[in-house]
């Protein structure tokens, strides 16, 4: 079947990161804590790799939980596809780093609206714990949890339980400058993944960070540990809401417009046609709609981009599940310790507000054969 693709500005995660491109996750179990999710085609085409969907909020869920459309189901699948989406409706363009990884879904909000509450993060945190027979390697956590939350130190806790496990947890660390991260972003056993804007290009030297939490309350260790791209990434829109319906016939009508645009100028060029006045009328409308694509962060027919550390922290969860399968025998430490020895530092930018650095795909990944091989011998 012939699928429309129109070409963004956004430019794809590994056209715009130095990314390994041996390694895609194959193997490797990831965990997605989130409000929602809907199961999208980048994440069950061409091959369905959702190992389980888990509603942490209630009972045991029902169909509607996770095949309803809403518009609160579009953050956790965004932030799935963003580390692991196949890229499939853009014909594998904006595939996610980790886009052969298995997936774990847990859902943690109850219902649209209704606040994200500490037990049930803390609950699906522990889920590779209770379903140890899920295999989950990496738990991504792009949700927070307030500090006068009761379960906020038991989400902290659960973090700690986890790391004793193996099992490597990232957070998000927040979009709120000059104020620290909360739980689980806080806890010193998770990867809390700051913000970096890298200009939606590939070099290095205009890179930026993005504002970010940063810090930490009373005695513990500052927030974030490292970086990754916060801004203008590519990211599927959930089928069925309002932006996935709007885009494609905003992007037709753009091309219409375009085409009938190039037909007067032919005209007048000719001079078939004197009158200026269907001209500026049409440039107008073409205009408007422009504007209207470029407010929504629309970038095809089917994907938008999108902004935040929430974005940024399954970025790095990628990386790892390249690192585990590259080299399966390292522990938490050892990817901690290769993230960090790799990554690159931003200048001028305080250790507080940056961590290590911005994450270098390839670099830890060849850091982790390395580690591997000597491991081995």
């Amino acid at each position: 079947m012939l699928r429309l693709v129109v070409t963004g500005s956004v430019l794809a995660l590994h056209e715009r990161l130095d990314v390994h491109p041996d390694y895609a996750g194959r193997g490797v179990v990831m965990g997605f804590v989130d409000s929602a999710f809907f199961p999208h085609a980048d994440l069950v085409r061409p091959r369905d790799r959702l190992r389980a969907l888990m509603d942490l909020t209630h009972g045991a869920p029902t169909p509607e939980d996770f095949l309803s459309v809403h518009a609160h189901v579009w953050h956790g699948t965004m932030t799935a596809c963003c580390a692991a989406g196949s890229g499939h409706l853009s014909a594998g363009r904006y595939r996610g780093i980790a886009h052969e990884a298995e997936l774990v879904l847990l859902k943690v909000q109850r219902s649209p609206g209704e606040p994200i509450e500490g037990k049930s993060v803390a609950a699906a945190m522990r889920a590779p714990l209770r379903h140890p027979e899920l295999g989950i390697r990496v738990l991504n956590v792009s949700v927070g949890v307030p500090w006068d939350d009761p379960a906020a130190t038991d989400v902290e806790r659960a973090a700690a339980e986890l790391a004793e496990a193996g099992v490597i947890v990232v957070a998000a660390a927040g979009n709120i400058e000059g104020r620290a991260p909360s739980p689980p972003a806080s806890a010193a056993s998770v990867l809390a993944v700051g913000g970096a804007d890298d200009r939606n290009t590939p070099a290095e030297d205009d890179d930026r960070r993005w504002p970010s939490n940063a810090g930490a309350r009373s005695n513990r260790s500052p927030k974030p540990d490292l970086l990754a791209p916060a801004a203008r990434l590519p990211a599927p829109m959930v089928p069925g809401t309002l932006t996935a319906r709007e885009a494609p016939h905003l992007f037709h009508l753009s091309r219409i417009l375009e085409e009938a645009e190039q037909d007067i100028q032919f005209r007048h060029r000719r001079g078939l046609d004197q009158s200026q006045r269907d001209e500026a009328a049409l440039a107008r409308i073409l205009d408007a709609v422009r504007e209207r694509i470029e407010f929504q962060k629309y970038i095809s027919p089917s994907y938008q981009h999108v902004d935040g550390t929430s974005f940024a922290a399954p970025i790095v969860s990628a990386v790892i599940a390249q690192m585990l399968e590259a080299a399966p025998d390292l522990s938490p430490a050892d990817v901690r310790e290769g993230l960090f020895a790799t990554c690159r530092r931003l200048e001028g930018v305080p250790a507080m507000l940056q961590g290590a650095g911005i994450v270098e795909p390839r670099a830890a990944v060849e850091w982790a054969i390395q580690r591997s091989q000597a491991k081995s011998s």
